[in-house]
């Protein structure tokens, strides 16, 4: 085969895969999923085998420096990956946390009782 048939199914295979993660990772965040899915391709088609793979790994540094930190859960609706933090699931748009009916506070999903107050009048999903 070719070289230049070579570089082109690398940077296609390792730009696919990138974007792939980055999608999965970035959607199950709220974070910017869009601009962080499609900066692969730019560097696809705008340079050369060595440098697209640098860059491709510096997107992926600048990705995982930047990205909100913190534990991943699944929504009890849609069973989706879900940032702990969100208060409603970016895929199906129904909460992922109660909320604490005396003092306001979200609750996690599965508590019986508000960590906050002490409080068992929780909403009801």
């Amino acid at each position: 085969m070719d070289s230049t048939i070579v570089s082109i199914i690398i940077k296609v295979a390792l730009a696919g895969g990138l974007m792939f993660f980055l999608y999965k990772d970035a959607r199950a965040r709220d974070y910017s999923w869009f601009m962080w899915t499609f900066a692969p391709v730019i560097i696809l088609f705008t340079s050369s085998l060595g440098s697209s793979l640098f860059l491709l790994a510096l997107i992926l540094v600048m990705y995982m420096a930047t990205r909100p930190k913190g534990e991943i859960r699944v929504c009890p609706h849609c069973g989706k990956k879900v940032h702990y933090i969100l208060a409603f699931c970016p895929f199906c748009r129904k909460s992922v946390k109660k909320e604490c009916l005396r003092c306001h506070d979200t609750v996690d999903w599965d508590a019986e009782r508000c960590p906050h107050c002490g409080s068992m009048n929780l909403t009801k999903f």
